[in-house]
């Protein structure tokens, strides 16, 4: 009865169509199917003219109020007309399923197939269709050949567009049997030349519907170049899956009139809600009333410091894209700089918004506030108040500033309402789907998110479409390792090559990593910025009287322009800086009890940073037992998610900016935490030896903020800065050796150049004077210069010693970097090809077929596997949360409980347990081990009901017992575990089982 009815009205709509000269489809054209649904609405469907016309109704929104400026005048320029590319996005939207108009796709469905039989068209046998084409691979055929009858040029470039509408475009060897196989086979196929007909019809409908046709003489001697097929292609996809979802365009067979479909899609619209894309004001204000303007809560006499208003200034004199590298000291401001230079670059290049990235989820969690309270003082130029913002990382759903923007009114899920008109940011909920979160116009997250760019890996053109929008903001760009640091540049490649402003934070970054990135945004490789032949073109960075490099330095170039001495700009620091006295101590307890005995006998805030989680813990219980529990403070990554935050709040209370709450004596122990992410100031330091790129990031927390004048209240020890070093088993070998398991942390090579630099001819244990921020770029430059740059630092009575040593561990690392970049090489993106006849086709060879954002965050860093656990109490009764964990109100709903793990828990305890995850000790995750372990965490808490959970599907759980201890018996091990508000996760013991645990 149901098709008898649709058989009907997509008569009538024919011969509604024919009668008002709007639109004359054959009758077979009408019949074909595009979507089925399932489960409630399995007797649905809509006929793929109505999902052609969804498509390309969804396609002029997003070109005409969501897409950004910056990509519309890209997508144009190959063109040299905005209307020839609206008009072009939305035919190729409109035919992106043409590839359904085949015998192939329409059989797959036994119902819909006998309807299309009725209306005259032939369909395959059922034991020839095991394996049919793709529709899309059959689509771009049908494309290609319709384009090369009308004499296009460029048939293969549009045609893969239409290839690649489902994530990843066919290879030419897909192309070419499907064509053989269709030649041979047309039934089972695209179709014999009935159906050619059909597909020719479509074509040409959609052609002039969609106003293609009135710019078909500029489309067939047009080349759009690769990088502009990509953001096509996005925006196809985009507008494919917007048109497939029920909730905003139900499944329906026919619209009887064009005022249908344009009401259809109105209201569809409304109800998705996406807000207008941003437009910057130009900025007309002076560089003073600018940043005053913008960053509320400033001291009345607040300036620009030097580097901000030089970083400014480049900003303004930029054509709109191009990179900006800021390089200035820790606490120097870099931060605000980069938000009124992203404000600036995005007025002149018309981006739609702002991708902050940086190095962890905690640097990310700090930033968002600051971005999200620098957005409510951003005008929108046109007016349009509402913003669309998202937190990029896996546990952004647990940040509670991130919540509150997630609680506006609108569902998206087509029921109508509106989000209140006094939000002017919300967190878009269709831009939380998997792959759409760099599509919300202000993103802030993990750099995963922007490497993950250069991945070959299914809608990979979407990340390319959020980025391209926007200005991208990389901070620490000095913090990656060299895989990661292949994915970059390859970012920085296809950046480059969209024209998007790219800015980069860096304290302490490296002449020969600064070229690398320049070459890198202008699209050679990072091979070829060390080859003497390529760097001629980037002038050596500028120089003070003194001969030490200029610091801090900005770095503005254009992606083709040529570079000259006028791309540097210094600063010119008039401080005197900090000089921070430098000296090497013995590692063991002993000798840090006395020192810091000593250093706090009259008081004072001192931190012990240690490279290593065990380390730090095992520090901790010395310095405990010397100076009692509440002198002394651990933090480390190694705590429950929630613990961590509380342990970050209560440093900042206690040791940030404000003085107020700072206490008389207190000694923190930490990791590299302490480096990355938090303004805490410290009166003297301990650290393990690292980098000294690391090292001087640390040293940027002692005496990081002024504490009256002269530091006069500080007490009188400590008023001059102190770092101490330790980390080293015996100084007096030579080269000094190293404790166990630093080398395990940073590479030897870069350990034994940054002891040479800090110490060059001294013993190790003679103090050095450095000086915050002046020494910051000569130190950095000693270091990682390419060659052999220490001799004249290598003290002449143990020369030899020292240069053997150096070979070997810089050969070591350099080899190790040149595996690093095969295995990222591997999953690489290729760059963005410039010749003319470059397609989609082929483009993603090798990409993971089937990756998700959990597999894709991995495979761009070089990290080994973690084993993430959920951590709870077991009691008699089942699962519950440790006695301290409560929500932000201070409550614990249902008393905790999350039950025995058969069933869901209750949504808002599930949402509390979410935040007590940790990562187990690196021990019990090593390759040997890693599936013994979590087997054995399976099969001692089996949790099957948590699967229904959102907060807690897929996650494993390590539960305690109520004296918080833990045992795991995995494979021929025993592991003894305990957990602590003050010490975190520790492994206690690891033993064999039978003899070897005695």
């Amino acid at each position: 009865m149901k098709d008898e009815e649709d058989r009907e009205d997509i008569r009538l709509a024919g011969r509604v169509h024919a009668s008002g000269g709007i639109i004359s489809l054959t009758l077979q054209s009408r019949a074909l199917w595009a979507k089925t649904g399932g489960g409630e609405e399995c007797n649905l469907w809509s006929s793929l003219y109505v999902h052609m016309l969804d498509s390309m109704y969804v396609a002029r929104k997003l070109w005409g109020e969501w897409l950004s400026g910056s990509v519309k005048s890209d997508i144009s320029s190959f063109i040299g007309s905005e209307s020839a590319a609206e008009a072009l996005v939305s035919w190729l939207a409109c035919i992106h399923d043409i590839g359904k108009a085949t015998p192939a796709f329409q059989y797959k469905v036994l119902e819909r197939a006998e309807f299309v039989g009725e209306m005259g068209l032939r369909l395959p046998s059922a034991r020839m269709m095991n394996h049919p084409p793709s529709h899309a691979t059959m689509g771009e055929l049908i494309l290609e050949e319709w384009l090369d009858s009308r004499g296009w040029a460029s048939s293969r470039m549009f045609g893969s567009i239409i290839g690649a509408h489902h994530g990843a475009s066919p290879t030419e060897e897909t192309i070419r049997d499907t064509k053989i196989a269709s030649d041979n086979f047309p039934i089972e196929n695209l179709g014999d030349q009935e159906w050619e007909s059909i597909q020719n019809e479509l074509l040409t409908w959609a052609f002039e519907i969609s106003g293609a046709n009135e710019f078909e003489n500029l489309f067939q001697v047009s080349a759009p170049p690769q990088s502009t097929q990509v953001l096509i292609s996005a925006l196809v996809i985009m507008s494919d899956w917007i048109a497939s979802n029920s909730d905003f365009f139900p499944l329906i067979p026919c619209v009887k009139n064009y005022a249908d479909f344009s009401v259809r899609a109105e209201t569809a619209w409304s109800s998705l809600g996406l807000p207008s894309a941003w437009h910057a004001e130009d900025i007309n204000l002076d560089k003073r009333e600018f940043f005053r303007r913008r960053f509320n809560g400033l001291p009345e006499n607040a300036e620009l410091r030097q580097a901000q208003s030089e970083a400014l200034c480049a900003a303004l004199g930029m054509d709109g894209s191009g990179l900006l590298i800021i390089e200035a000291p820790m606490g120097n401001g870099k931060t605000e700089a980069s938000l009124l230079c992203a404000e600036v670059l995005a007025a002149k290049s018309g981006a739609g918004g702002v991708a902050y990235l940086l190095p962890t989820m905690a640097t990310s969690n700090a930033m968002f506030a600051r971005v999200e309270e620098w957005l409510k003082a951003v005008p929108d130029s046109r007016g349009r108040s509402v913003q669309t913002m998202q937190l990029l990382h896996s546990k952004a759903a647990l940040n509670p500033d991130y919540s509150k923007l997630q609680t506006w009114g609108s569902t998206w899920m087509g029921d109508g309402t509106e989000f209140c008109a006094e939000e002017n940011l919300i967190a878009h909920q269709w831009f939380s789907g998997k792959k759409r979160g760099l599509l919300s116009s202000f993103v802030v997250g993990t750099v995963d998110q922007l490497l993950m760019a250069a991945l070959k890996m299914r809608h990979v053109q979407l990340r390319h479409l959020g980025l391209a929008g926007k200005v991208v903001v990389v901070d620490e760009v000095h913090a990656y390792d060299a895989y990661m640091n292949t994915y970059l540049d390859r970012v920085l490649a296809w950046l480059g090559a969209y024209g998007v402003p790219t800015i980069l934070l860096s304290a302490t970054l490296p002449s020969a990593r600064r070229n690398e990135l320049i070459h890198a945004y202008r699209g050679r490789d990072a091979k070829s910025a060390t080859r003497r032949s390529r760097r001629r073109d980037i002038p050596e960075a500028p120089r003070e009287k003194t001969g030490r490099s200029a610091y801090p330095l900005i770095t503005a170039i254009s992606y083709e322009g040529a570079l000259n001495d006028g791309m540097y700009r210094t600063c010119v620091d008039p401080s005197i800086g900090t000089d921070v006295v430098v000296r090497g101590i013995d590692d063991d307890d002993a000798t840090l009890v006395a020192l810091l005995d000593e250093l706090l006998s009259g008081g004072g805030c001192a931190c012990v940073l240690r490279n290593t989680v065990a380390r730090a813990q095992g520090t901790y219980g010395e310095l405990k037992r010397a100076f009692g529990d509440s002198c002394v403070k651990l933090v480390h990554s190694r705590f429950i998610a929630t613990d961590r935050m509380a342990n970050d709040a209560e440093l900042l209370r206690l040791l940030g900016p404000d003085s107020s709450g700072r206490p008389d004596k207190l000694v923190v122990v930490g990791t590299q935490v302490i480096e990355q992410s938090l303004d805490i100031d410290f009166d003297v330091m301990v650290t393990d030896i690292a980098p000294v790129d690391l090292m001087l990031q640390r040293m940027g927390r002692l005496h990081r903020h002024r504490r009256g004048e002269g530091q006069s209240r500080r007490p009188e020890k400590l008023r001059s800065a102190y770092c101490y070093v330790a980390g080293v088993e015996n100084w007096d070998e030579v080269p000094p050796k190293v404790a166990k398991g630093i080398e395990n942390v940073y590479p030897r090579a870069l350990l034994l150049r940054s002891l040479l630099a800090l110490w060059a001819k001294g013993d190790g244990c003679e103090a050095v004077t450095i000086n915050l921020p002046h020494d910051i770029a000569g130190l950095v430059e000693l270091v990682y210069s390419p060659g052999d740059m220490q001799g004249g630092l290598l003290p002449d009575d143990c020369r030899k010693n020292w240069e053997d040593a150096l070979r070997a561990a810089d050969e070591g690392l350099q080899a190790e970097r040149n595996e690093a970049q095969m295995r990222a090489n591997a999953w690489l993106l290729a760059k963005p090809k410039k010749n003319r006849n470059a397609s989609l086709v082929g483009w993603l060879r090798g990409s993971y077929s089937a990756m998700d954002e959990v597999k894709g965050r991995a495979a761009v860093r070089d990290s080994g596997e973690s084993i993430e656990v959920v951590v709870v109490l077991k009691g008699n009764s089942g699962f519950g949360l440790l006695p301290w964990v409560v929500d932000e109100k201070g409550n614990r709903p249902f008393g905790g409980a999350l039950g025995d793990g058969s069933c869901a828990p209750d949504d808002e305890v599930a949402r509390l347990a979410a935040t007590c995850t940790v990562s187990l000790p690196p021990k019990m995750s090593m390759s040997w081990n890693y599936t013994y372990v979590v087997e054995a965490l399976e099969s001692q808490n089996p949790v099957p009901g948590w699967q229904e959970s959102r907060w807690l599907r897929g996650q494993l759980v390590m539960a305690f017992d109520s004296s918080l201890s833990a045992s795991i018996e995995a494979g021929p091990r025993i592991y003894q575990l305990r957990y602590s508000r003050e010490a975190g996760l520790e492994l206690v013991e690891s033993n064999g089982k039978g003899e070897d645990a005695q």
